[in-house]
């Protein structure tokens, strides 16, 4: 294509986003103007997303370093956490499954969550550590007030993470938005990772006559006293352009208004195949993100140990994620969901196993080009586990006649919590089994760091390779699905009276019958 041919076919593509930047083209259900305000909102949200879990205890660093908690009492509290995640989870599946608003059903939290997560946070890092004489009072005043804090995120981060699904009734769509909205609000968890640990660094870092440091400054309590809720703010204000700047649109009758009860939306989830196939792989999985968690913190802080190491090496690092999003739609279209998911999956169990050999070997840039490659290959599972959800909502509405987000989001919550208590004991065993209990110092020592960073690399990589056992049952094609679809629009065209029984009762069988050849 010469140069001339190329400057037209972007006059060409600027002329069709102008022509439909507040209007959708035909056949479409989404302007640009929407999709830029999900995408560009979801920066904002995504990043207060993760801000709010800085404040979770993790051993080694962050609040808990700040706190002297130890690696045995993080354990207690996150059991404890889980008890009552366990508890409440029913209940936030029916405020979510009932709300009906001209708002619609999720993007209500999206605009009145951000005022009691600030307000909870402030209280969780100055009244904790008011405590600090007294060990037990402090951990039960943060177990209560962080308990608390995140009954407010679960709402808001519900929303967030179910809004692409019901944005648009074209899965198409919804995965084009998954893909590429992904891969711009992503940016607000790279902004997170770069600038919270570089100015917290930068700001409150201890450092020794020698230029390292001795403390690093996500490890002091004043950035969280400060610094988190400031980010906060800034994040939330953006998010609220993804809040006003986006519709609903679930097919569903005119008038159709959600009253789903406890006990029934529990009790008919559980009878949804593909939610336990899902929640399965999830949970067998349970220690595939160690690569791109902790083990990344810890490589920055404890075998780089500079100011600068985390916001650069997270950075990095973040920058496989917009290919992988960026390429997972056209991914999707031509190797549907379940080959995508159980390749990610088998692919970072296999780069895992030598990274796991080469701890205290090779240098620490080696070890985080390997995580480079695993987080690309994760990272298309950000597009895919949505998709995935979006097709077990769509699959529950076609069974039961109702939208249960709400609870099939909840009742995987549950789940996901019970197992987690076990599978959060993992790390704590493996931290004390080579002397680490709550002196985050002891990690500077590589007799202590490097065996629990083999370990904890090699369960990551079995458990990569068993998330991707349940996904061989997954027979929801994207034919069946698209089939469903057709049926669901069918029978909200009958319930608003834009077709009569007959016509709607012969078409629904029809499709029943390509469903089951599909």
């Amino acid at each position: 294509m010469n140069s001339k041919g190329f400057l037209n076919k972007i006059k060409g593509g600027l002329s069709y986003v102008k022509a439909h930047w507040s209007s959708p083209a035909e056949g479409k259900y989404l302007s640009f103007k929407e999709f830029a305000a999900f995408s560009a909102g979801g920066i904002g949200a995504y990043g207060a997303i993760v801000l709010s879990g800085y404040l979770t205890l993790s051993a080694g660093y962050y609040l808990a370093a700040a706190l002297n908690i130890d690696s045995f009492d993080i354990w207690l509290i996150s059991t404890i956490t889980s008890v009552i995640t366990i508890l409440r989870a029913p209940l936030i599946g029916k405020i979510v499954d009932n709300t009906n608003g001209k708002y619609g059903k999720f993007r209500p939290y999206l605009m009145i969550m951000p005022l009691p997560i600030l307000l909870l946070t402030a209280a969780t890092v100055f009244i904790t550590p008011a405590f600090s004489s007294n060990y037990t009072a402090m951990l039960v005043v943060f177990t209560v007030l962080f308990n608390l804090q995140q009954i407010a995120v679960a709402l808001y981060n519900l929303a967030f993470t179910t809004l692409a699904q019901v944005v648009s009734p074209s899965q198409t769509e919804r995965e084009t938005l998954m893909g590429v909205g992904a891969s711009i609000y992503s940016l607000g968890a790279s902004a997170v990772n770069f600038l919270f640990p570089l100015v917290a660094n930068i700001i409150f870092g201890v450092r020794a006559a020698g230029g390292g440091m001795t403390t690093p400054g996500i490890n002091r309590l004043g950035t969280f006293q400060w610094i988190l809720p400031v980010m906060l703010i800034v994040f939330f204000a953006l998010g609220y352009v993804m809040a006003f700047g986006t519709k609903e649109r679930a097919v569903t009758a005119k008038n159709y208004s959600n009253r789903v009860g406890l006990k029934r939306g529990f009790k008919e989830t559980a009878k949804n195949k593909y939610f336990w196939l899902n929640q399965l792989s999830g949970a067998l999985g349970f220690a595939k993100l160690y690569l791109t968690g902790f083990v990344t913190v810890w490589i920055c802080n404890y075998m780089l140990n500079t100011e600068w190491a985390q916001s650069v090496v997270t950075t990095v690092i973040g920058l496989s994620y917009t290919p992988a999003m960026l390429g997972a739609p056209f991914l999707l279209k031509k190797f549907g969901k379940k080959k995508l998911v159980i390749a990610s999956n088998l692919i970072c169990g296999a780069l895992a196993v030598p990274m796991a050999f080469s701890v205290g070997r090779v240098s620490a840039y080696f070890l985080v080009g390997a995580i480079f490659v695993i987080t690309f290959f994760n990272a298309i599972q950000i597009v895919t586990a949505p998709a995935l959800s979006s097709q077990i909502n769509d699959y529950q509405q076609f069974k039961t006649g109702e939208r249960m987000e709400g609870s099939i989001n909840q009742f995987g919550t549950v789940i996901g919590t019970a197992l987690g208590v076990a599978f959060a004991l993992i790390p704590s065993v493996i931290y004390h089994a080579f002397g680490f209990f709550d002196d985050p110092s002891v990690l500077l020592d590589t007799a202590v760091l490097y065996p629990i960073l083999r370990v904890s690399v090699g369960v990551a990589a079995a458990s990569s390779v068993a998330a991707a056992i349940p996904m061989f049952f997954w027979d929801l094609s994207e034919k069946k699905h698209e089939k469903i679809m057709e049926i669901l629009k069918i029978r909200a065209a009958l319930s608003d009276g834009e077709t009569d029984a007959g016509t709607a009762e012969k078409k629904e069988r029809e499709l029943l019958n390509e469903y089951e050849k599909a």
